[in-house]
């Protein structure tokens, strides 16, 4: 059996973990649900939970978080043609951050930066009556996505439920990750980043908003 350990000591992929780190969003919800007794259910704590993930403050400052990161960190990386991929919890996710980093960047008058979107079917966010569609954000087919992002055009893929298996990029250094993930499925998307780049010395970055390094680690162990 070749190791994913074998596979980075011989370089043929990189240790995707090498440069891992949470960002801790602190919540004053855990204390209300601790004393509110109707907070307590499964149920509650769900809907609570899909109320902050997708709560335009929070997504706004984790924009700003991901874009100045992107810029100061991992931008001039592979001769300034890296990329990143931002991991979201769901389709209207997908749609919100993407709204949300097209507002920051105009905001901040930031050029050479760009985003694509990717997710399956039609979606629609609440008190909005417009219908969303990769395509109708994107301007291009789906089939043609991968080849545009390939293009020095484009620096950002924001996802949901897409690309995270089978998705070959040596471009991608960084990975934003807003969603919940473990075993294989945590193992294939992080390994998103693993691909080298000659003859560029690749570096990768996670900044993970949800997921503890521990979390990975026991995913990766198993194949590691």
């Amino acid at each position: 059996v070749y190791s994913m350990k074998q596979a980075i000591e011989e370089g043929f992929i990189l240790d995707v973990l090498q440069n891992y780190t949470t960002y801790q969003t602190f919540y004053k919800l855990n204390k209300k649900i601790e004393e509110d007794p109707t907070l307590q259910t499964a149920s509650a704590k769900r809907q609570i939970a899909r109320f902050v993930e997708l709560h335009e403050t929070n997504i706004s400052q984790r924009i700003e978080v991901i874009v100045e990161h992107f810029r100061t960190t991992v931008m001039n990386e592979l001769g300034g043609t890296a990329k990143a991929m931002v991991i979201t919890a769901s389709r209207q996710g997908a749609v919100k951050y993407h709204k949300a980093f097209e507002e920051y960047i105009t905001k901040k008058g930031y050029t050479g930066i760009k985003a694509l979107v990717a997710f399956s079917g039609k979606v629609m966010l609440p008190d909005d009556e417009h219908e969303y569609t990769e395509t109708s954000i994107n301007g291009i087919s789906e089939d043609k996505l991968t080849k545009e992002f390939d293009k020095d055009d484009y620096q950002v893929l924001l996802v949901a439920n897409k690309y995270q298996t089978g998705f070959d990029q040596p471009k991608l250094c960084a990975m934003y990750i807003m969603k919940k993930l473990k075993g294989v499925n945590a193992v294939q998307t992080l390994s998103r980043l693993n691909r080298i780049c000659p003859p560029y010395k690749k570096r990768t970055f996670i900044l993970d908003f949800v997921n503890s390094y521990e979390d990975m680690t026991t995913a990766f162990s198993t194949y590691y």
